[in-house]
């Protein structure tokens, strides 16, 4: 392969990459794409159609507008594996955490309308929280779900909460939407959340939102309420800072 053929391979990976992320980004005219992506809507529409070939993109015969397709779909359906190189970024961080709060700590992503969690660091206690003793299935409740959720701007939460049907695990459990929405206001001004035995009988969350990633994501400190309430003010701080360096390292990688 050439130099001026190498260039234009590495040009047209360019220019999917962004057309992907425009469509992930909720643009879906051929129109807004090109304008998004700083680009002719001659270069757009060919790339698509290379896409559409391929399965990246699908796109709806009637409004002419373009989706992600079946393929991405499938590349993305095991959140944990999607996500190593994020996972990868994040761990020497948890471990930190772990290590000053003696707590678990939990990184947690939402994926539609649901939170799951991605990887957790064991507290060294003997009485610890993980995932194992958690109630299985994705996460609807607690600190670090109230967190996903006031990541999402007013539309998408409405849309959420409207679809979501929020299970009990415990008498604590907030499935009021209405207060459930009050919460999350406070959430977005505080920049954490803290909630005592809605996951877990006895267990305690403290979480706050890693910004700068493609879908929500939370960083969270979970413990037995009797330990963690005595250092909340202190873990808060750590679990910020925390969250601050690991979207400075995750925003390296993301496409601009």
């Amino acid at each position: 392969m050439n130099h001026d053929d190498l260039d234009t391979l590495t040009g047209s990976i360019a220019h999917a990459t962004g057309i992907l992320v425009c469509i992930g980004n909720d643009y879906h005219a051929l129109t807004d794409i090109a304008r998004e992506c700083g680009l002719g809507k001659s270069t757009v529409h060919r790339v698509l159609k290379l896409l559409e070939q391929s399965k990246f993109v699908v796109q709806d015969t009637i409004n002419r507008r373009y989706y992600l397709g079946p393929l991405l779909t499938r590349l993305t359906s095991n959140p944990v594996t999607t996500h190593e190189y994020l996972i990868m970024y994040a761990a020497d961080e948890m471990k930190r955490l772990t290590r000053v709060s003696e707590e678990t700590v939990a990184l947690d992503i939402m994926i539609g309308i649901q939170g799951f969690s991605l990887c957790e660091v064991p507290s060294p206690h003997d009485l610890r929280i993980s995932q194992d003793n958690r109630v299985p299935g994705p996460l609807l409740a607690g600190a670090s779900f109230k967190v996903l959720l006031s990541m999402l701007n007013d539309k998408q939460l409405n849309v959420a909460l409207e679809s979501l049907n929020i299970a009990r695990p415990t008498e604590r459990t907030v499935t009021d939407k209405e207060l459930l929405k009050q919460q999350i206001k406070e959430i977005k001004q505080q920049g954490y959340a803290a909630s005592r035995g809605e996951w877990i009988s006895g267990g305690m969350c403290i979480s706050v939102p890693v910004a700068g990633y493609s879908l929500p994501l939370s960083l969270s400190a979970v413990g037995p309420e009797s330990r963690l309430r005595q250092r909340e003010k202190d873990v808060i701080r750590e679990l910020k800072e925390s969250a601050s360096r690991i979207s400075a390292n995750i925003a390296k990688l993301l496409p601009q």
